[in-house]
């Protein structure tokens, strides 16, 4: 039987640490993952996703069962996100190691060329680094949306505005992104 997140959430507020281990196992990578394609970091993607979980098991007294946990650990992890990129802007740096870790992350197909094995990677940097542009709602939705493939609903939830106005920052965030590939003479079409 697979107990519900709810219910592990109960049991981590009566200081339950199995529970607590168990929410962390069904969410670690997807929490990472949401991290990476937000901060395009791998090492702040770590930490965000580490206080994620500590924030989880502190809060676990604040949570109420009437909201669905996968939306409430995601806000969790947007608004870390939000603050390190407002950190990041008080402190401009650029880490050669992450543009390394970044590129050695890639994933080849043997079958591929290297030539079109070059194309996908620039093709990725193109993308990441239009999505980059967007405003900062307009990240979060497209991120949410494309990498953790969130329904509109789970957004909304997430950025605590209306559905219609997540569908609205994804299509602007879609359009403005196809218009930077455009530009740089690039289409990508699954957007």
């Amino acid at each position: 039987m697979i107990i519900s997140d709810e219910e592990l959430m109960e049991r981590c507020n009566k200081g339950d640490m199995a529970a607590f281990e168990l929410i962390v196992l069904r969410y670690k990578d997807a929490v990472f993952n949401f991290a990476y394609h937000f901060l395009i970091d791998y090492h702040r993607a770590q930490d965000i996703s580490q206080e994620a979980f500590l924030r989880v098991l502190k809060n676990a007294g604040k949570y109420k069962s009437r909201d669905y946990f996968k939306t409430w650990l995601y806000r969790i992890v947007t608004n870390l996100c939000k603050n390190e990129l407002r950190d990041r802007k008080r402190h401009k740096t650029l880490s050669l190691e992450d543009s390394i870790l970044e590129i050695e992350k890639f994933s080849f197909s043997s079958y591929d060329s290297p030539e079109e094995n070059y194309e996908k990677r620039e093709m990725t940097k193109l993308v990441k680094d239009a999505i980059k542009s967007l405003p900062e709602d307009q990240q979060i939705a497209i991120v949410l949306r494309e990498y953790e493939d969130l329904n509109y609903e789970e957004i909304a939830l997430v950025l605590n505005c209306s559905m219609s106005a997540v569908k609205s920052k994804i299509h602007r965030a879609r359009q403005c992104i196809k218009r930077i590939l455009l530009n740089k003479e690039v289409f990508y079409s699954d957007l």
